[in-house]
């Protein structure tokens, strides 16, 4: 009988020490499954975009405007309507955005793919004209509007793509009549001793581009054991041809054509405001898992990663 205590009590020491075993591992495993969260790093990114510039028009020629970064454009009063297609009346305004390099276009979160084929681009702007705080519109052909975007070894075979939200997100054709716009002007920038010149059918976002895809192409995937990437920016950018792709919710990059050498940079900021990001260099050759780790980061050293795409 005392045999059978002393047995009695041994196992129930046992299932004891095994429960409290299994209870340790599930609860390694259940934190080994938390990951890092992060808030949205928009309000960071809108923080560091590049400021619209505002011009006055007082003369119904309107003159040449240019930008901060040598952007120039031309208008005629005649040419802007509202939307209803009333005529507009002096004084208006013209509104200007200047993106001319990766970090402005990574900060204003506009990746230059078009319909999912990404452009070799040497830059964008968003030129748009208000009235009484109503944005105006373009007549039709044959009013116009023309713009010129200073570059000292301007390419040849540059296209002008217009700027639209696809679904949310910012896309690019080169199409106007996808976007409602007839139009005959010539669907191509011009080169001369400034950069490149072109006359536009739409306001808005105007890319400098040409489409760059490849008969051979692969994608990137992010995953992170340690990160929720829910809330991370990720960008990809490809030198070769100064495109700035944006990986979204799926955390699949659209295509990329092998051989690409990029730059990934990952972006986000805690509930603490501290800022994180992640980058990693590759050459693309086939579809790549990419394994993010954040690492907290400040400002200028951030900045000084963009500045250096």
């Amino acid at each position: 009988m005392k045999n059978q205590k002393t047995f009695s009590a041994l196992s129930i020491a046992g299932l004891f020490l095994a429960s409290m075993i299994y209870m340790g591992c599930s609860k390694e495993r259940i934190e080994t499954r938390s990951l890092n969260q992060y808030n949205s790093p928009n309000s960071y990114l809108d923080s560091k975009k590049e400021q619209e510039q505002e011009f006055v028009i007082n003369s119904d020629s309107g003159g040449t405007i240019i930008g901060n970064q040598g952007t120039k454009l031309y208008g005629s009063r005649h040419c802007f309507v509202f939307p209803n297609g009333d005529s507009v009346a002096l004084p208006f305004s013209i509104k200007l955005v200047e993106l001319y390099g990766a970090k402005q276009m990574i900060y204003y979160q506009m990746p230059t793919v078009a319909g999912g084929t990404i452009l070799k681009t040497d830059g964008e702007i968003r030129y748009r004209a208000f009235k009484n705080g109503t944005e105006l519109k373009l007549k039709p052909d044959p009013c116009l509007a023309a713009i010129e975007m200073p570059n000292s070894a301007p390419q040849s075979g540059m296209k002008v793509f217009y700027g639209f939200d696809s679904g949310g997100f910012p896309d690019w054709t080169d199409n106007p009549a996808s976007l409602g716009v007839t139009t005959s002007l010539s669907p191509n920038f011009t080169t001369n001793s400034y950069g490149y010149a072109a006359s536009i059918a739409r306001l808005g976002w105007i890319n400098c581009g040409q489409t760059a895809g490849s008969s051979s192409n692969s994608v990137l995937n992010f995953a992170s054991t340690v990160d929720d990437l829910t809330n991370v920016a990720i960008f990809i950018y490809i030198p070769a041809t100064k495109t700035v792709m944006q990986v979204y919710g799926n955390l699949v990059s659209t295509n990329i054509p092998n051989g690409s050498a990029v730059k990934v940079v990952c972006i986000a900021v805690d509930a603490s405001n501290t800022l994180f990001s992640y980058t990693q260099n590759l050459t693309v050759t086939a579809n790549t898992q990419i394994d993010v780790t954040m690492a907290a980061t400040t400002d200028p050293a951030l900045t000084s990663v963009l500045t250096g795409l």
